[in-house]
């Protein structure tokens, strides 16, 4: 099992895995937990690289999110069947329209199939969008990375 601390990554094998995202809801304010598909400059190619509650599935199904609900967000991901043009497959949540920070959020963690976790420290955040992790290409092989990494204002920043 990996245990994985901000900036640490772990190889995972190059096939279906099931990421599951588990958080303490905040009373009256939604978290949107998203899945985005990146090129080699960090950047989606158009809303059909976008997975979340309203569009659950993306590139033929290669990238799905099979529940979302307050405290869970499961996705699974076939990094076989990605294009070689994806280097990224980054795992964001967001607070709705910014009406509080993740500091509030007791317990945010990460699991991917085979064995890695992540517990994000949420401690004194102050943002209200985090890039929670990534899977990412290194020398033709896939690893996930725990990112834990936030902004201010939602996913634009």
């Amino acid at each position: 099992m990996a245990n994985l601390v901000p900036g640490g990554n772990a190889p995972v094998a190059c096939g279906q895995l099931r990421v599951d995202i588990n958080y303490t809801p905040i009373p009256g304010v939604d978290i949107d937990v998203s899945a985005f598909v990146l090129n080699a400059s960090g950047k989606v190619r158009g809303d059909g690289d976008m997975c979340f509650y309203g569009q659950s599935s993306v590139l033929g199904g290669a990238l799905q999110m099979t529940e979302a609900v307050a405290g869970r967000a499961v996705f699974t991901v076939d990094l076989s069947r990605l294009e070689t043009a994806v280097e990224k497959v980054a795992l964001s949540a967001t607070i709705h329209e910014n009406k509080a920070s993740f500091e509030r959020v007791s317990h945010l963690s990460v699991a991917v199939s085979g064995g890695i976790e992540a517990q994000l420290p949420t401690a004194g955040m102050k943002e209200t969008a985090l890039i929670l992790g990534e899977f990412y290409r290194r020398q033709g092989e896939w690893k996930f990375r725990c990112v834990a990494q936030g902004f201010n204002g939602g996913l634009e920043p």
